[in-house]
């Protein structure tokens, strides 16, 4: 017997309202020294609801987990796959 993951919130775990959310935001790529394709791939992308994706907006992750210290665990563990300079603007290691 197979087990299926439900996906949640990367953030807060709500398996509601589910959307694609860019952990370094496409709009910021200049600040950050990146090649907007750099930011524009699955190595900076994790499933987010839509209330964490629309308070989130265009926050640098780093000031996301000032605000949020509750998320800092939860993402740690659910966010493998992103890239290590992503893994570096986040202000948390994995």
């Amino acid at each position: 017997m197979s087990r299926t993951k439900v996906q949640a919130c990367v953030y807060c775990g709500s398996t509601e309202d589910l959307t694609i959310e860019h952990v370094v935001p496409l709009s910021r790529w200049r600040e950050f020294k990146l090649r907007r394709r750099v930011l524009d791939n699955p190595s900076n992308r994790v499933i987010a609801c839509h209330k964490c994706n629309a308070e989130k907006v265009n926050m640098p992750p780093a000031q996301w987990f000032q605000l949020h210290p509750e998320y800092r665990k939860r993402f740690i563990h659910e966010a493998r796959f992103l890239s290590n300079r992503v893994k570096e603007l986040t202000g948390i290691f994995l």
